[in-house]
């Protein structure tokens, strides 16, 4: 059974340097991302991962075949890792956003949980997707550490989770790319950050 969960944030995008949502695209890394990547991979070698699983978009397999060099673990994807879907605002920049939804722009920097737009994961949708990964996870892999390559969304619904939280919290929780949690499963079952 697994003990530590340990959760990372995909590498750097262009459109995470423009704050555009990208959601579900096929976008992949920026070089920035890479060599940031390649700067904590010698740091997460020496953590005894077993086995890695990886959100199924472009820029979280890209992240977790560049950590793979130095883990050296087989790579499993896991679509319950995929980041949120976005709806409308899937392609948009935070600018564009606020200008063509104002008032649920206005929403969601202020009760997030309350946002309800066509084909958009709402908050609470989200977190049980989370929450069924790390179950799944933590009960199938047969490995006591793993490694969890995923996006903003879905770390900050389990830090939420697991840090007993409100899930109005959302905006406030800083989760830069490449930032690594470790969730410890056997232990307090918080969630905190170690890189």
């Amino acid at each position: 059974m697994t003990e530590k969960i340990y959760i990372i944030r995909h590498g750097l995008t262009e459109t995470n340097k423009k704050k555009i949502y990208s959601g579900w695209s096929g976008e992949p890394l920026c070089e920035d991302g890479i060599s940031s990547l390649l700067k904590i991979g010698n740091q997460l070698g020496k953590l005894n991962i077993e086995k890695i699983y990886s959100s199924p978009i472009r820029r979280a397999i890209q992240t977790a075949q560049i950590l793979n060099k130095f883990i050296n673990r087989t790579i499993v994807t896991e679509e319950k890792l995929k980041e949120m879907k976005m709806g409308p605002w899937e392609g948009l920049s935070e600018k564009e956003i606020a200008e063509r939804f104002p008032q649920e722009w206005k929403t969601w920097n202020t009760k997030p949980s309350k946002l309800r737009l066509n084909k958009r994961e709402t908050l609470y949708d989200l977190q049980l997707r989370a929450i069924n990964a790390i179950k799944k996870m933590a009960n199938y892999s047969n490995c006591l550490k793993i490694l969890a390559v995923t996006h903003v969304a879905i770390i900050r619904v389990l830090i939420i989770k697991y840090n007993n939280l409100s899930i109005d919290n959302y905006k406030t929780i800083d989760v830069p790319n490449c930032s690594v949690f470790l969730l410890d499963i056997r232990g307090q079952k918080k969630m905190t950050r170690i890189l």
